[in-house]
């Protein structure tokens, strides 16, 4: 499933805030500063290309979720914990 950045950044979050480790949640609300260093995280990778993306109509970059998630679990997030 192809997913815009931004809304891959916030499954990527919850993934995050569900791990052990994380700080437990106080509410729903998600903080704007992790969101933005997992949309930067995204980004980068694919700029070095450990993941694919593809342009939608609008020039909307969309990644897919299928290379994102084992990537979250194998730990490429895991230094973003401590915003949480």
């Amino acid at each position: 499933m192809s997913l815009k950045i931004a809304t891959a950044a916030l499954r990527t979050y919850d993934m995050l805030k569900e791990s052990p480790r994380a700080t437990p949640r106080r509410s729903d609300a998600r903080d704007p500063a992790v969101l933005e260093a997992i949309h930067t995280r995204i980004r980068e990778l694919l700029v070095s290309y450990r993941i694919s993306s593809q342009i939608g109509q609008g020039r909307q970059t969309f990644v897919f979720w299928s290379e994102i998630e084992p990537l979250v679990r194998e730990g490429a997030f895991d230094d973003l914990l401590w915003l949480l």
